[in-house]
């Protein structure tokens, strides 16, 4: 992406290296609501150097549906504007190859007030985890590697 901020940015899927987090916070900075604002969150997921079960992970593809992945994102961030207090909903997941501790997830949500920012956050996270159509590889130090939902 480049160094534009006049751009709107649009929740979905992007590649690596494409966008930052301060590309989207400017981008909510410029919803034609942002005076009722008092508060911006964000979320940032990044690549561990552990599986869920432990396995030591050395680096990450991430994969992406990217049509149906865009169309659930959007639904997620339009079910969570309709919450009281939340005024813009960005999610953006990466694709890409991803070494440890590099940034795979934004999530920035501009809210009236703190609390229903900070439940908007982890409600997103929640919803994205489960309802996106995107995959990892993790690759382990032992050399092999496991796709994962």
């Amino acid at each position: 992406m480049n160094d534009n901020n006049d751009v709107i940015i649009e929740s979905g899927i992007y590649n690596k290296e494409e966008i930052t987090l301060d590309h989207i916070i400017n981008s909510i900075k410029k919803n034609p609501n942002i005076t009722q604002v008092g508060s911006i969150h964000t979320f940032t997921g990044i690549v561990r150097e552990t599986s869920k079960e432990g396995k030591p992970v050395i680096r990450m593809k991430i994969d992406a549906y990217r049509e149906l992945a865009n169309k659930t994102i959007l639904k997620i961030c339009e079910k969570l504007k309709r919450k009281k207090g939340i005024i813009d909903v960005k999610i953006i997941h990466l694709k890409g190859d991803f070494e440890l501790s590099e940034d795979l997830v934004y999530i920035v949500v501009a809210s009236a007030h703190r609390e229903e920012g900070f439940d908007a956050v982890i409600r997103a996270v929640d919803m994205y985890k489960k309802e996106i159509a995107v995959w990892k590889r993790e690759d382990f130090s032992n050399g092999t590697s496991e796709w994962v939902h």
